[in-house]
């Protein structure tokens, strides 16, 4: 999650700007051909704030300390082996491609690092889209690309798949935008780092309507809702994906809820309907110390998992109210 993605990444030189220039004439679309909060998801936006801390452009939560970069993500590494198409936001040439690096998940510490510096991108592309616009796209998988440098594309023209290469947590592409070498957040038209703001949202924006509609959705999402028989593990979410519903039986009855973008207070409210109609379970997580840019969380009771048709929920409260919920039925073998 934590990168550092620069044009030096692809070995390409940048040029000043003006501020006051970002918001010239200029549209672009979604980087990706999936549906965000189905099958993608907002993870992380720029850092607009100029100092230490970080905000995103809308004065949230969804950035870390110097991320210049929109983060799009899929749930898991299984998912990366259906393929999900990167494509071009906007019109342009390609100035620049990398296609060989491999996809693996950075590791926490800082010797993990150390083996992506100088290419944090990855596998990527970076297109001139003119008058001083470019845009990049970070992390694809490897083999995937299918442009190469100088080859003509149109908006939507697939460049290649999203990955997990080079410094990435998670697999996810990483959206840069930038005029005459200086960062821009394509969702306000501003410098990134220059302030986010309280005003409408994506007001000045670089995105086309439809790319708008979808983005507007939030970054707090839920990846994955489901039955266990035990603790569910994010390391394994991350690379699996959501585990198997297990048959009836076993130990206990679990509800797990994975979750994206949660802030200090939250709390996880969980609820499971047992097959003949009753409540099984109901209850509240204890409110989250800190924000959490990915959580997962579980409850439920120590009793053996009936056969049948459970219902399960889960809501994220938020100072009092619900700010996304996710509700599943989901047949339990006998």
């Amino acid at each position: 999650m934590r990168l550092n993605v620069t044009t030096a990444a692809l070995g390409l030189a940048v040029l000043g700007l003006c501020a006051s220039q970002a918001r010239a004439e200029f549209r672009i679309g979604l980087p990706v051909a999936c549906t965000i909060g189905e099958d993608c998801f907002v993870q992380q936006w720029q850092d607009m704030d100029g100092g230490p801390g970080a905000a995103d452009p809308f004065c949230g939560m969804a950035a870390y300390d110097g991320h210049d970069g929109l983060d799009i993500r899929l749930r898991s590494m299984a998912d990366v082996a259906r393929g999900v198409a990167v494509v071009a936001p906007a019109a342009g040439t390609v100035k620049g491609v990398r296609d060989s690096m491999p996809d693996r998940l950075l590791g926490p510490t800082q010797q993990s690092r150390d083996t992506v510096k100088g290419v944090e991108c990855g596998n990527g592309t970076v297109i001139d889209n003119g008058d001083g616009w470019e845009t990049q796209v970070c992390h694809l998988r490897r083999g995937s690309v299918v442009v190469k440098t100088g080859d003509r594309v149109e908006a939507g023209t697939k460049l290649g798949e999203i990955g997990a290469s080079g410094a990435a947590e998670f697999p996810h592409v990483h959206l840069s935008v930038r005029r005459n070498g200086e960062k821009i957040d394509p969702a306000t038209g501003h410098a990134v780092g220059s302030g986010c703001s309280t005003g409408p949202a994506f007001a000045g924006t670089l995105f086309e309507p439809g790319a708008v509609a979808a983005l507007s959705k939030g970054a707090t999402a839920v990846l994955g809702l489901g039955l266990a028989g035990g603790p569910v593990d994010y390391s394994r979410l991350v690379i699996e994906g959501a585990p198997p519903t297990p048959p009836a039986g076993g130990d206990a009855s679990i509800v797990w809820a994975w979750v994206t973008n949660l802030r200090k207070g939250d709390t996880l409210a969980f609820r499971m309907t047992a097959p003949d109609g009753t409540t099984f379970f109901e209850g509240s997580s204890t409110p989250l110390e800190r924000n959490q840019a990915v959580y997962s969380g579980f409850a439920g009771r120590k009793r053996p998992l009936a056969p049948g048709l459970w219902t399960v929920s889960v809501e994220v409260v938020r100072d009092g109210e619900a700010v996304i919920s996710q509700r599943r039925e989901i047949a339990v073998a006998g």
